[in-house]
């Protein structure tokens, strides 16, 4: 739909077959063509599909990009989006029409703070416990650093912080979100866990939502200071149980 600019009487968008637009400070207009060059080669269905699952995929991990990208993002000028989607541009592989996410190669969080160690993680159905070394030998590692885990199903899009812990405790116990109401009770869900690190001077402050961000436009520029993202494991569910 076009708009009009009633002082000057000139138009910005589309009337029929004709486009109008502005640069410099001048009004121009041209044709919509009628035809379109969309040859759908392989090359190009390829760059397509890739392109498509990496904006999905950080869309999903969104409330992660934002406490875990955004700072070492936007020293580089990009939104955590596009720096995720450089990141893990190795991730994705086109495949016969598909693409294939390797989750446990994802690189969602990025920064100076140790890492913990896994040291074992068990589900019983939906209820996990997860143990961790807390590192506190490394020269930046604080006890009161809060490890984050979050639980990520694809399928059904799920993408949750699970639980929050201080890195001195050690340990780290939730229950899954039940997925019975979205998919058929025989139905394996796969859910893939993730933590990040973060100092305990901005853990408590929470990720936002597309339209929390919308009112709260300062908010996604805190500086967060985290640690790289690390791979957990998986926890596969049937129903609810």
């Amino acid at each position: 739909m076009a708009k009009t600019r009633s002082s000057l009487n000139e138009h910005s968008g589309r009337i029929g077959d004709e486009v109008y637009y502005t640069r410099f400070g001048k009004t121009f207009v041209r044709r919509r063509p009628k035809q379109f060059n969309d040859r759908q080669s392989e090359a190009q269905l390829r760059q397509r599909a890739l392109f498509k699952a990496r904006q999905k995929t950080s869309a999903l991990f969104g409330i992660i990009l934002q406490r875990g990208l955004t700072k070492e993002a936007h020293e580089k000028g990009m939104t955590e989006a596009n720096y995720f989607s450089r990141l893990n541009k190795d991730c994705f592989v086109y495949n016969d029409g598909t693409v294939l996410i390797n989750y446990p190669a994802l690189l969602v969080a990025k920064g100076p703070l140790p890492i913990v160690g896994i040291n074992k993680c068990r589900a019983k159905a939906r209820n996990v416990k997860i143990t961790f070394y807390p590192n506190l030998e490394e020269q930046k590692a604080n006890p009161d650093d809060v490890v984050h885990i979050y639980a990520i199903e694809p399928q059904v899009e799920i993408c949750q912080l699970m639980a929050s812990a201080k890195r001195q405790d050690g340990q780290a116990a939730f229950t899954l979100p039940d997925l019975s109401d979205e998919v058929d009770g025989n139905t394996p869900t796969t859910f893939y866990l993730y933590a990040i690190v973060e100092s305990s001077s901005t853990a408590h402050i929470p990720t936002l939502s597309a339209a929390e961000k919308q009112q709260h436009k300062l908010h996604r520029n805190i500086n967060r200071r985290v640690s790289q993202s690390m791979f957990i494991g998986t926890v596969c569910c049937r129903g609810q149980q």
